[in-house]
């Protein structure tokens, strides 16, 4: 029929030679396949409950190739957070991830461990974060990084100093398995029960 249009599938591509038209098809597969990706990655994204934030920091392969540990030779801490998250005002979070049972309010070492990191950027970043975030599996904390917060774990960093000053090993503060056999400890412990 002369004059007539068209428009069905078949004639998308029909004016292109075979190759062209593979290709076409390739591209628009691959497309498809970056919306889908994006799709996914802000469904998983929303499901972390991680601030919304620009990932500068990520103990993990998956964000990136995995940072160097961070250092404060002065206060003699090493560390490495599972995040550091930058917030559209600039603001730098340290995040961390706590696997196994939620508590109704966060354990005292995770705090500790939380302000440590806050230590460590402000000593790698030149920057004091305001707060951390502990994230369990069911449950977010924030974690504010008071003057008390601090001066807790200063007095913490020091118990532990005098400990190995002394090269004795602190008494076992759990009956768990588990914790002894992934303790760091485990090598030289005489209290061990795994």
């Amino acid at each position: 029929m002369a004059g007539s249009v068209s428009l069905g599938c078949g004639d998308c591509f029909g004016n292109l030679d075979p190759a062209m038209s593979d290709l076409w098809w390739l591209v628009l597969l691959l497309f498809a396949l970056a919306v889908a990706l994006l799709l996914l990655s802000l469904r998983e994204r929303k499901k972390s409950r991680l601030p919304e934030a620009e990932v500068i920091y990520a103990d993990t392969d998956l964000w990136q190739r995995v940072p160097q540990t961070l250092v404060d030779h002065q206060l003699g801490l090493v560390g490495k957070p599972d995040y550091v998250m930058k917030t559209r005002q600039g603001s730098l979070i340290p995040v961390e991830v706590k696997t196994g049972h939620t508590p109704e309010i966060p354990y005292d070492s995770h705090r500790l461990q939380l302000m440590a990191y806050g230590l460590l950027i402000q000593s790698n970043y030149a920057q004091t974060p305001e707060y951390g975030l502990l994230h369990y599996s069911e449950k977010d904390f924030r974690v504010d990084f008071t003057p008390e917060l601090k001066e807790q774990l200063y007095e913490t960093l020091e118990e532990i100093r005098q400990i190995e000053r002394v090269n004795e090993a602190p008494a076992r503060s759990h009956n768990s398995s588990a914790r002894c056999r992934s303790c760091g400890y485990r090598g030289s412990c005489d209290q061990k029960i795994a």
